[in-house]
């Protein structure tokens, strides 16, 4: 299953397998299944938490409302798929207020700045309810957690590991862009389209906002800001794949999110160096590691681009990634090996003749050079305007 809450993440993760407090110590979701919410039946569970669920949801038929509990979405045909989406849902009693705020004020952002990003769900709507809120959502398909197990040897061959690197990476990007750090990405946050959705089913979607902080805000005189750094910081994300500073309790920026990407991509295609570390030893056995020791795991052409945002990581906060030399290398590496972007991925039977191109991705460094955030100003001192914000 690729749906999973951002809201079961939403306080502090311990490790890979624990959350910061009991879900029986908050009030919990009433089940549902079955309830009409505007005018989509909720037909199923796909997914639950302490502090929420999230549910396939159809269009309501007058006097038809049909739970099924087992329903398999990813048989909807495409001629179908405009009846359904994702609503998830969250109680409004959780620690530290709704997380689906954070998720709704992401995507609409993203959503304004990029026009339907493709690499983004799309939200519908967005309502608050006394004891709990919920948002519709598109319908996605499986995430690459789940394709990794059912590709031989369980890692992508390059062809498809360089696509999907260059499609996460735009992904993380616009995020950043939009003013946001992710702070948990990993195989389960990247999502391909619905199978049957010929227009969404070769792009990968990334979600799961439950952990992002805003980097930046609005002064009072209307000027865009850094949100100025903490000096020590509680532990969020997966300790598998967080970045080396999350380990000594650093804020979070951009360049981590960055080498969390590139943690979790070397997986896909190799082993980390950790990765058969028991969770309890995982911290002690990381520090051990410096971040380029993933340089001989990935292809020669990343050499380069891997040192110099190791260069950058203990710079200042408002340090700037080196996204286009990441993607350059990526690039070079695929026309070195005269790979297509509409080669046929490792999960796929064949491709969908019915979906785009993806040899735009082939041309994206003027893309992935621009710095929407160029003119921003040094971090802050004034915290007074982010109290609501995690």
């Amino acid at each position: 299953m690729s749906y999973k809450l951002s809201v079961t993440t939403s306080t502090t993760n311990i490790s890979q397998n624990s959350i910061a407090i009991s879900p029986d110590e908050i009030t919990n979701l009433p089940d549902l299944t079955g309830r009409l919410l505007k005018d989509h039946v909720l037909i199923s569970k796909m997914d639950e938490g302490g502090f929420g669920a999230v549910y396939l949801a159809k269009k309501y038929e007058k006097g038809k409302i049909n739970v099924n509990p087992n329903f398999n979405f990813s048989t909807i045909p495409e001629n179908e798929l405009n009846k359904y989406c994702v609503v998830k849902a969250e109680s409004n009693f959780t620690e530290g207020g709704c997380g689906l705020k954070m998720e709704v004020k992401i995507l609409k952002k993203i959503g304004k700045l990029f026009n339907k990003s493709e690499q983004f769900a799309q939200i519908f709507m967005a309502n608050r309810r006394s004891k709990y809120s919920y948002v519709f959502m598109t319908l996605l398909g499986q995430s690459l957690k789940h394709l990794l197990r059912i590709v031989p040897n369980e890692k992508f061959t390059d062809s498809t590991w360089l696509r999907v690197a260059i499609q996460t990476l735009y992904a993380v990007k616009q995020l950043h862009e939009a003013g946001f750090i992710h702070r948990d990405l990993k195989p389960a946050n990247f999502v391909l389209g619905h199978n049957n959705d010929s227009m969404r089913c070769r792009f990968i979607h990334l979600i799961d906002f439950g952990l992002s902080r805003q980097y930046i805000f609005e002064d009072q005189n209307g000027n865009i800001r850094y949100r100025k750094p903490r000096k020590r910081v509680d532990f969020r994300g997966t300790e598998r794949y967080c970045s080396m500073s999350m380990h000594y309790d650093k804020e979070q920026k951009r360049v981590d999110d960055v080498w969390s990407l590139l943690f979790t991509l070397t997986e896909m295609r190799s082993e980390l160096p950790w990765s058969n570390v028991e969770n309890e030893q995982l911290e002690e056995v990381k520090k051990t590691y410096k971040s380029t020791c993933i340089i001989k795991l990935l292809p020669n052409e990343l050499e380069n681009s891997i040192e110099n945002l190791n260069l950058i990581t203990n710079e200042k906060f408002d340090q700037r990634p080196n996204y286009e030399q990441i993607y350059k290398s990526l690039v070079d590496c695929m026309q070195n090996k005269k790979y297509s972007f509409d080669d046929k991925y490792d999960w796929e039977k064949e491709v969908n003749k019915n979906s785009p191109s993806m040899t735009k991705y082939i041309d994206m460094y003027h893309l992935f050079a621009k710095d929407h955030l160029a003119n921003m100003k040094n971090p802050s001192s004034d915290s007074n305007q982010l109290n609501d914000l995690k």
